[in-house]
C-alpha cells in the first residue's frame, strides 16, 4: 500500500515540477521537462502491481477517466457501474413489495402513445416503459423503452407505427434493472385516412333468408388476431353515440342482438376500437351498435371472425388452486375463498366479469399480494351474475389459474319509497321526501326526465346524494312542466334499487293558490296576464298523505270553478289528516287537460 502510495505522490511532483519550470523560464521549452511517457507507462506499471484493495481514504481527489455513458430513450441500454461487482461483497437481492396496472393506452398524436398507469409501493428510481411489436411480454433492457426519471410519474409516452400490435409492459427502475412489471398491454392505432370517396352502401343485407337493416354510417373495419384468445377490434361512426357502444356477439347466432346475446361495452363515446375475447377455433358474428343507456339505437352489419387454434402452454410451475366457495357478506359484496398448494410470493389475483366466461387481468380484479391469504373480496350488481376465478401473479403475468366458478349475487332487500313532492319556492324546482330501508354506503341518486316514463340512471338526469342518511333533496328544473322522478340506490357506478315512479308538473309563474285564513275549506288563486278569467274554469283537486295529486279527468278529490271565479269552499270539508291541494287551469280540448298549475299547498286538518 505504501508502494502504491509514493508512486502517485512521484507522478504528482514531477507533474508540478515541469508547471514550475515552465513560469520560471517564462521561454517555450524544446523538450520537456517532466518525466516522458516511457517513464509515466514504468510508473503505471508498477502501480497495477500493487492490486490490493486500498483500506486508507486517500485525501488527493482522483478526476474519473472512463467516458460518460449517455442514455439514449428507447435504444435499449444503460450505463452500469464497472466497479459494482470487483472485490465488493456481493449483497442479497431484496424485492420490494409493489404493483403497477396500466390503467390505458391512448393516442396523443400521430405516432406517439400515452401510457397511464397506477401504483403501490415505492418507486424511488422511477420507471421504464418497455414495448415491442412482437408478441411476448416485453422485458428490460432487452426490448426498446423509455426511462420515466420522475417517481411519482402515471404516465409517459412512446412511438409506434400506425396499423401494428405492440404489447407494452411498465416496470420499476432498481438502479439498472427492473424488479417489477405491470400488466401487459395491447394496442394498435390505425393510420390516418384521406377523405373517401363516397359510395352507394345498401341499407339492408339478407342473412339466412332474412332481410336484416343496419346503419351504413355505422361500420366494423377490421377484426384481426392480436395475442392468444384476443382480437383487435376497430369501427367507424360517422355519427356520434351519447352513452357509447355495445359490441354485441355469438357464435350461433348470425344477428346478434342486444339484449338476448352476449356483448363488450365501451362506455366512452370518441374510442373507435377495442379489444375481444375468444375461444380457440371458434367463429363469432359481431355487430356493433351505438348505445343510448337503455337500448342499440342503431346497428352495423354482420362481420364474421374466426379466432385462431391455440392452447393454453402448461407451465413447469406445480401450484394448484382451487375455489372452495364463495359467499355473499353484504348487498353487492363476496368473499372468495380457495385452497392452494406451491409458493406465491408475489400472491394471487381474484379475476372475475359479468361478459368474459374466462377472466384476465383485463377484467375486474382484486390484488391480495400476500401468498399465505386464501381468502378475498369481489364486489358485482345484486342478482348478477360473474365468472371468477384466481390466479398466481408472478412477474407481471398470470402462470396458474384455478378452475373459473360461477356466482350470482343475492338480491339487495333495500327498499326506497318517495313519500312526497311539492313546489319549491323557486319556480320550477321540486322538494321530494322519501323514506328507505337498508344499507346504503355510497348514497342515493334521483332520477328526473320529462320524457323517459320508466326514468333509469342510463336514461335520466341524475342528483347525487352522497350522504347516505339523507331523505329529502330539491330538483331544479323548469317551471310548468311535467317530470317523471324516482330515487335509487347508487351502487358507486350505477343503481342498484330503484324507488316507485311519481309524476309533477311545476307551476307556472304567477298562477297562486292560497288558503283563506279566515274561512276553513275556502282557497284562493291569482292568474297571470292581468288576471284574465280562463275560459274552461278551473279544478281544484287534493291527494292527502303526501301523496303529490296529479290531475285526470275522472279524479275523485275535485271541484270545479268557472272562469270568472277567484275563490271556491270545498262542498264537502276535508276530514282530519294531511293533504296536498292544488289547482289546474283546465282546457276542455282533446277531452280536458290542465294548461297550467298553480303552487302546492301542504294542507293539515287536525
Amino acid at each position: 500500500m505504501g508502494k502504491r502510495i509514493w508512486l502517485f505522490f512521484v507522478i504528482i511532483v514531477l507533474t508540478l515540477s515541469t508547471g514550475c519550470d515552465t513560469l520560471l523560464s517564462g521561454l517555450s521549452q524544446p523538450k520537456p521537462v517532466g518525466p516522458s511517457l516511457d517513464e509515466i507507462s514504468t510508473l503505471s506499471a508498477l502501480a497495477t502491481e500493487a492490486n490490493s484493495t486500498p483500506t486508507l481514504d486517500l485525501s488527493i481527489p482522483l478526476m474519473p477517466t472512463s467516458t460518460p455513458f449517455l442514455d439514449m430513450i428507447g435504444q435499449g441500454g444503460e450505463a452500469t457501474d464497472e466497479n459494482s461487482s470487483a472485490g465488493g461483497i456481493n449483497a442479497t437481492k431484496t424485492i420490494m413489495p409493489g404493483e403497477i396496472r396500466i390503467t390505458g393506452i391512448t393516442k396523443k398524436s400521430a405516432g406517439v402513445a400515452q401510457i397511464n398507469w397506477e401504483t403501490s409501493g415505492e418507486f424511488p428510481y422511477g420507471y421504464k416503459i418497455v414495448y415491442t411489436d412482437q408478441q411476448t411480454y416485453p422485458t428490460y433492457p432487452e426490448n426498446t423503452f423509455t426511462s420515466i426519471y420522475n417517481s411519482n410519474a402515471k404516465a409517459g409516452v412512446i412511438s409506434y407505427v400506425p396499423d401494428r400490435i405492440y404489447y407494452v409492459r411498465v416496470c420499476r427502475v432498481l438502479v439498472d434493472s427492473c424488479d417489477l412489471y405491470s400488466d401487459l398491454g395491447i394496442f394498435a392505432f390505425a393510420p390516418p385516412t384521406a377523405t373517401p370517396k363516397p359510395t352507394k352502401t345498401p341499407s339492408k343485407v339478407v342473412v339466412g333468408g332474412t332481410t336484416v337493416p343496419y346503419d351504413s354510417t355505422l361500420t366494423i373495419d377490421i377484426i384481426k388476431s392480436a395475442s392468444t384468445g384476443k382480437a383487435y377490434f376497430a369501427w367507424t361512426d360517422k355519427s356520434s353515440s351519447s352513452k357509447g357502444y355495445k359490441i354485441v356477439y355469438s357464435s350461433s347466432s348470425q344477428i346478434p342482438t342486444y339484449g338476448k346475446d352476449p356483448y363488450f361495452y365501451i362506455a366512452d363515446s370518441a374510442t373507435r376500437s377495442a379489444y375481444v375475447d375468444g375461444n380457440s377455433n371458434t367463429k363469432y358474428y359481431y355487430r356493433i351498435c351505438r348505445f343510448d343507456g337503455s337500448k342499440c339505437t342503431a346497428y352495423s352489419a354482420v362481420y364474421a371472425f374466426t379466432f385462431p387454434s391455440y392452447s393454453i402452454t402448461s407451465t413447469a410451475d406445480s401450484s394448484t388452486i382451487t375455489i372452495s366457495s364463495i359467499n355473499d357478506t353484504a348487498t353487492g359484496v363476496a368473499q372468495v375463498n380457495w385452497t392452494a398448494s406451491g409458493s406465491f410470493p408475489n400472491g394471487f389475483k381474484i379475476l372475475y366479469s359479468k361478459t368474459n366466461s374466462l377472466p384476465t387481468l383485463a377484467d375486474s380484479v382484486t390484488v391480495v399480494s400476500d401468498g399465505s391469504l386464501r381468502l378475498g373480496s369481489i364486489s358485482g350488481d345484486p342478482s348478477a351474475t360473474y365468472h371468477v376465478r384466481v390466479c398466481k401473479y408472478s412477474g407481471g403475468e398470470c402462470i396458474v389459474y384455478s378452475p373459473v366458478v360461477d356466482f350470482t349475487f343475492a338480491a339487495d332487500s333495500a327498499v326506497i319509497t318517495i313519500t312526497n313532492l311539492v313546489d319549491n319556492a323557486t319556480e320550477g324546482s321540486i322538494d321530494l321526501d322519501w323514506t328507505a330501508t337498508g344499507t346504503f354506503t355510497n348514497g342515493f341518486k334521483v332520477l328526473y326526465s320529462t320524457s323517459q316514463s320508466t326514468p333509469t340512471y342510463e336514461n335520466a338526469s341524475l342528483l347525487a346524494i352522497s350522504d347516505g342518511s339523507t331523505r329529502t333533496a330539491t330538483v331544479v328544473g323548469s317551471e310548468n312542466t311535467h317530470y317523471y322522478l324516482r330515487v335509487c340506490k347508487f351502487t358507486g357506478s350505477g343503481c342498484g334499487v330503484y324507488s316507485n315512479i311519481v309524476e309533477f308538473t311545476t307551476q307556472t309563474t304567477d298562477v297562486v293558490l292560497s288558503k283563506d285564513g279566515v274561512t276553513p275549506d275556502t282557497y284562493n288563486w291569482s292568474l297571470p296576464g292581468g288576471d284574465a278569467d280562463n275560459a274552461d274554469g278551473y279544478k281544484l283537486f287534493w291527494a292527502e298523505n303526501d301523496s303529490t295529486p296529479v290531475w285526470t279527468s275522472g279524479l275523485s278529490t275535485q271541484e270545479s270553478a268557472t272562469a270568472s271565479l277567484r275563490t271556491l269552499t270545498l262542498a264537502s270539508p276535508l276530514s282530519s289528516g294531511n293533504y296536498i291541494v292544488r289547482l289546474c287551469v283546465y282546457s276542455a280540448a282533446s277531452g280536458g287537460s290542465c294548461t297550467a298549475y298553480s303552487n302546492t299547498l301542504e294542507v293539515v286538518v287536525p
